[in-house]
């Protein structure tokens, strides 16, 4: 039984990627046919950019 429950098995990345990870990934993946669809669920890197800075000014 131990040998089928390894612990390494369940050892899961973080969801909360980091910006500089998020953008190697979409440049890596530029080509891609029909990106709208495929990037909905992804992180907009623009939008959080410009949501940092507004937090910024108001502050």
């Amino acid at each position: 039984m131990e040998n089928f429950l390894n612990p390494k098995d369940f050892e899961l990345e973080n969801k909360d990627r980091s910006i500089e990870n998020l953008s190697r990934w979409r440049s890596a993946v530029s080509l891609v046919k029909n990106p709208r669809r495929r990037f909905r669920h992804a992180a907009d890197l623009v939008q959080r950019r410009r949501a940092e800075e507004n937090l910024k000014k108001i502050q």
